[in-house]
C-alpha cells in the first residue's frame, strides 16, 4: 500500500507542477504581450522562476521523505522533466543539447531542494 501512496504522490506532484507552470506562463506571457518586459528580461525571469519551482517541489518531496532527500529531489526533478519532455514531443519540439543542459540544471535544482527539505524537516 505504501508503494501505491508513493505513486499517487508523484502524480499529484506532476499535476501541481504543471498547474503552477501553466499559471506562471499565462502571467508572464500577458506581461510580455503588453511590452512590460523585453525578451532578455523575460528569459531571465523564466530561468529563475522555473529553477525556483523545481527547487520548491524538490523541497516538498524532501520534506515528505524519511531519508535520502537528494534521492527524492532527483526523482521529483526527473519525473517533472519527463513530463516536460512528453509535452514537448506532443508539440513536435525535439530537445537540443542546450535544452538538455537546461534540464540538467533543473534536476540539480530539484536535488538541492530535496536536500534542503530533508534538513529542514521538523523533529517530532
Amino acid at each position: 500500500m505504501k508503494k501505491l501512496n508513493s505513486y499517487s504522490n508523484i502524480f499529484i506532484n506532476i499535476g501541481y507542477f504543471l498547474l503552477s507552470l501553466l499559471i506562471y506562463l499565462i502571467i508572464i506571457t500577458s506581461l510580455s504581450y503588453i511590452n512590460i518586459f523585453n525578451y532578455k528580461v523575460t528569459s531571465t525571469i523564466n530561468f529563475i522562476f522555473i529553477n525556483l519551482l523545481f527547487c520548491i517541489f524538490g523541497f516538498k518531496s524532501g520534506k515528505r521523505s524519511e531519508k535520502k532527500g537528494f534521492l527524492s529531489g532527483l526523482i521529483t526533478g526527473t519525473v517533472n522533466i519527463l513530463a516536460l519532455l512528453f509535452l514537448s514531443m506532443i508539440f513536435k519540439c525535439l530537445p537540443s543539447s542546450k535544452t538538455l543542459l537546461y534540464f540538467l540544471i533543473l534536476i540539480i535544482s530539484s536535488v538541492l531542494g530535496g536536500i534542503l527539505g530533508i534538513n529542514f524537516k521538523r523533529k517530532n
